[in-house]
């Protein structure tokens, strides 16, 4: 199962700490002298921070000579140094030599706007760290001459990309908040997010909710990866069958999103949940009356939402007698519907690969729709 680590980092305070702690963060980063930082503090601070945590803490420490990070780690006694800026490859083995800790190194990516990368000299770079001996990298953003804290974000295609490349853990860094991690992890697959200023309310100051939020969507999205079921259908057969096991499984209340671009199966992924509910009656999709419904095992509500102007087309509609009623409704073209569907339901997103093959991902919200997908396998 798959659990996507949280390094929340610019720990300023004994309390800023304990936040961490209390919201289950894998890792504490603390910043120690580090000039151009608002969040710096210094050892005495940092020391204080270490000695109550209970969770690992890192000590970022930028562009400092080996003696002067053998001095730091000395004092504080961190799980581990996190090294910001531009780090001499062969200063990576006098570390792992001197010092009984993690060593964490930082990459830097442009913000999205402010240039372009050369993606196999950061490779080679990031192998030759790995070579090293970095234990972690880290993917940050630099911008206009800041390395790191920047609260930008870089392209995340090229640091799927890096992240792919190497085999130690990589850490994805840079504008990343509570609204964007789920896009973040789902487009980069890192081993972790590290952020400070996305659960901020100012420099330095952590807000608890904005910690909650993070949390609780990061804990989500591992949820939707776990669970994600992905089949390649070669026919139509088989994506109509896909939809009668769904059909055998639901229950009363049942929400089947199904997204795709015309021509996709949708409604052939229908005719099987019909199936799959004993409806006898032919289905076709209902472009042009909106809902069509029919009498099975459950009643089913085929909504087709491909012409609604907007939500209020669907308030007009009654969707709530539909969703949570005492039948099974499938939606076509649910994604221009996604704030009014419940907390739980089966999301079916199809692709057209070719004439005769489909590629259908399935997203189970909830245990009852885990026991559909489990069934599917």
């Amino acid at each position: 199962m798959k659990r996507y680590k949280v390094k929340l980092c610019g720990t300023t305070s004994i309390e800023s700490a304990k936040m961490a702690i209390d919201a289950n963060a894998d890792y504490i980063g603390v910043l120690v002298n580090v000039g151009m930082s608002e969040r710096s503090l210094n050892v005495d601070q940092a020391k204080a921070i270490v000695e109550f945590s209970k969770i690992p803490v890192m000590t970022l420490l930028y562009n400092m000579s080996v003696d002067e990070i053998c001095h730091i780690y000395d004092k504080i006694k961190p799980y581990g140094v996190h090294l910001l800026g531009n780090t001499p490859i062969e200063n990576i083995g006098k570390l792992k030599n001197k010092l009984d800790c993690q060593i964490w190194l930082t990459v830097y990516l442009p913000a999205e706007d402010q240039g372009e990368v050369d993606i196999e000299q950061m490779k080679e770079l990031i192998k030759s760290y790995e070579s090293a001996g970095a234990d972690a990298i880290v993917i940050d953003t630099v911008s206009k001459g800041r390395y790191g804290g920047t609260g930008k974000t870089a392209n995340w295609d090229i640091a799927k990309d890096l992240v792919m490349s190497v085999c130690v853990p990589v850490f994805l860094a840079g504008g990343i908040n509570p609204e964007n991690v789920r896009e973040a992890i789902l487009k980069v697959d890192p081993y972790g997010v590290d952020l400070a200023s996305g659960v901020e309310i100012e420099k330095g100051k952590r807000d608890p909710e904005k910690v909650k939020k993070l949390m609780a969507e990061i804990r989500k999205v591992e949820y939707e990866v776990n669970h994600t079921l992905v089949i390649m259908s070669e026919s139509y057969e088989e994506t109509r069958n896909i939809g009668k096991v769904i059909g055998k499984m639901a229950f009363a209340g049942s929400v089947i999103a199904l997204c795709g671009e015309l021509g996709s199966g949708k409604t052939t992924l229908t005719q099987g949940i019909a199936e799959g509910l004993d409806v006898h009656s032919f289905v076709t999709s209902p472009t042009f009356v909106i809902v069509n419904q029919y009498k099975g095992r459950l009643p089913l509500y085929h909504i087709d939402t491909y012409r609604l102007r907007s939500l209020d087309d669907m308030y007009e509609l009654g969707y709530e007698e539909f969703f949570y009623g005492d039948g099974v409704t499938a939606i076509e073209w649910a994604q221009k519907v996604e704030p009014l569907l419940p907390e739980e339901y089966l999301r079916v997103e199809l692709e057209y690969v070719s004439e005769s093959e489909r590629k259908i991902t399935i997203k189970p919200y909830g245990q009852r729709y885990v026991d559909i997908v489990n069934q599917i396998k």
